[in-house]
């Protein structure tokens, strides 16, 4: 009797143990890190740690820039991926061949190189492009006129080019965010779009509004959604568990600002209110523009970047400059119902201009050791959910005036 048990248990035994093995093989097919392998990445970057990137989950092109003159023709690449993943890359032919870490490849003449990632079920894969690109000399004023824009891949919300001086030539906003709080939305339902014509000389301009992100975002505790344009990174993973880490303002710059000029509109909202929906009385919410610039690596080398916590309060920053509002004495933000920033339904040019606390070592300066943050809102305490619906903000026509 316990001989015929055993072999009735032996083949469940098996059977269970093939489909908790086949239940282990993971799905995931992402990059997670990327690193170009240098004696002396100092000689070839900016910073050392210019040659390894954390890819955020939502990324699919990823771009080095190195210094102008730094030879590109044969970079070691290695891949973090995701447990059991499988790296491919395509060849020249058009064909895909495994890749193997610390391989050779050539990244000169403009070369993009797609790399296929294969889960390790085979059951799922993805496409990343990686470049690596010599940096050109920039001009030290920027202007932006926000006309270059499309729809993202998934054709739901606009995102917008920015200048090559960003390096990753693209701005960021909260769009995405948007997307996973109210996927119903039509693209120009977003807290951030554009708007055809309608600028003070007739092209197209930026509107960002305060947006209800709807039922889900009640529950997550984000009722509202500022409209928003920064540069930097907005890690869409992170979003709901910490907004404002999630938020990473700045990218290296190699000139010294000294100010900022922009047309600007603004249309009231409706009624502030806090983050539990609750109206606050006495308090009439703002739109906000700003320019920080700070230094980006510490004393042992390494990175700083500023995020939502702490863009007007890091030790790190040498210079700022503010849309006027009123302030407590340790200089965080006063709610109001008299604002003072001065803008109203009528465009007009407004100028900021950035006070510096602090000297620019231009040594430092001309190895991009500080970054630069250009960012606007359509509601000041939008990064903490709180504002007013109806909030907008339109902005055209940036200048960005360096020393």
């Amino acid at each position: 009797m316990n001989k015929i048990i055993l072999r009735l248990l032996v083949p469940c035994s098996l059977l269970l143990a093939s489909c908790i093995a086949a239940e282990l093989d993971n799905t995931e097919c992402d990059i997670e890190a990327v690193s170009l392998h240098f004696d002396s990445p100092s000689d070839i970057f900016y910073h050392d740690y210019d040659s390894m990137q954390t890819i955020l989950s939502s990324e699919s092109e990823i771009v080095f820039i190195v210094r102008s003159y730094a030879n590109i023709q044969s970079i070691p690449v290695t891949l973090r991926v995701t447990e059991g993943a499988s790296i491919f890359i395509k060849t020249s032919n058009g064909t895909e061949a495994p890749f193997q870490n610390g391989s050779l490849v050539d990244f000169s003449d403009n070369q993009v190189h797609q790399f296929h990632i294969v889960s390790q079920d085979k059951a799922w894969s993805r496409n990343y492009t990686i470049s690596v690109v010599n940096d050109k000399p920039s001009e030290g004023n920027l202007f932006i006129d926000f006309e270059s824009y499309h729809l993202d891949a998934s054709g739901k919300y606009y995102i917008w080019d920015a200048p090559d001086a960003f390096t990753d030539g693209e701005w960021k906003n909260g769009n995405p965010g948007f997307k996973i709080s109210k996927s119903s939305a039509k693209p120009m339902d977003y807290p951030s779009t554009p708007v055809a014509g309608g600028g003070p000389d007739g092209s197209a301009c930026l509107k960002l509004e305060t947006c209800d992100t709807g039922p889900f975002g009640r529950l997550a505790g984000m009722r509202i959604a500022s409209g928003s344009m920064f540069n930097g990174i907005f890690d869409v993973g992170n979003a709901l568990l910490d907004a404002l880490k999630a938020t990473q303002f700045g990218t290296p710059f190699i000139h010294k600002p000294v100010m900022l000029r922009a047309w600007l509109r603004f249309e009231q909202g409706g009624s502030f209110q806090d983050r539990e929906g609750n109206v606050v009385e006495g308090v009439v919410d703002e739109p906000d523009a700003y320019i920080v610039f700070y230094r980006n690596e510490d004393q042992n080398g390494g990175k700083i970047q500023v995020d939502g916590s702490d863009v007007m309060t890091n030790p790190n920053i040498v210079g700022l400059g503010r849309l006027p509002h009123r302030l407590k004495a340790d200089g965080s933000d006063l709610l109001s119902n008299s604002p003072i920033h001065g803008l109203t339904n009528e465009w007009q040019e407004v100028v900021i201009p950035v006070v510096y606390k602090a000297e620019v070592d231009p040594d430092i300066l001309a190895n991009k050791g500080y970054s630069l943050v250009i960012s606007f809102a359509s509601s000041w305490q939008g990064a903490y959910f709180q504002g007013a619906i109806g909030n907008k903000l339109f902005i055209d026509n940036v200048q960005l005036i360096c020393e």
